[in-house]
C-alpha cells in the first residue's frame, strides 16, 4: 500500500481541517438540513435537497481525511544542508536572476499559491539531494529551465 507522506505542518493543518469540519462544519450543514426540512415540499425543494448535498460531502470530506491521516507517514526533516522532504529551498532563476521559494512536501500537501510543490514534480524531484551552490537543470516543454540553489532551510 503506498501510504501518502506528509509534514508535521502539513499534517497540523489537515488536523486542523478535521476538526472544523466535525465542528463548526457539520453543525451548520445540520441546521441547514433542519431548516429547509421545515419548510419544502420534499419532491420538488432544491433548497433541501442542496443542503443534505452540502452535509452528504462534508461527511464524505471528513471520511477521507481521517483515512488519510491515519495512514499518512510524516517525514522526518533530513539534513539541513541538502534538499530533501520538507525543505525550504530558494532557488535563483538563470540567467536572470529571480529567486522564488518553495516547501518540497508530498502530493496531498502541494500548493503553488502557498509556495508548496511535490517532490514529485519535475522541479522538486530535480532539486531533491540538491546542495546549496549547485545548479539544477529542469526540462519543460519550452526547453530547459535553469535554477541555482541559494539557501536550504528545514
Amino acid at each position: 500500500m503506498n501510504h501518502p507522506r506528509l509534514t508535521k505542518a502539513g499534517r497540523l493543518r489537515l488536523q486542523e481541517q478535521l476538526e472544523t469540519l466535525r465542528g463548526d462544519s457539520r453543525r451548520e450543514a445540520l441546521e441547514r438540513v433542519k431548516t429547509a426540512r421545515k419548510f419544502c415540499d420534499f419532491r420538488e425543494d432544491v433548497t433541501y435537497a442542496d443542503a443534505v448535498r452540502e452535509q452528504e460531502q462534508i461527511e464524505t470530506k471528513i471520511i477521507e481525511l481521517e483515512r488519510l491521516l491515519a495512514d499518512a507517514v510524516i517525514v522526518d526533516e533530513g539534513r539541513p544542508d541538502v534538499v530533501a522532504f520538507g525543505s525550504r529551498v530558494v532557488i535563483r532563476e538563470l540567467p536572470d536572476g529571480n529567486d522564488e521559494t518553495y516547501r518540497l512536501v508530498g502530493e496531498l500537501e502541494a500548493d503553488l499559491a502557498e509556495g508548496t510543490i511535490s517532490v514529485s514534480s519535475p522541479l522538486g524531484s530535480g532539486l531533491m539531494g540538491g546542495v546549496v551552490g549547485q545548479s539544477v537543470s529542469i526540462a519543460s516543454p519550452g526547453g530547459p529551465l535553469d535554477f541555482e540553489i541559494v539557501q536550504i532551510e528545514q
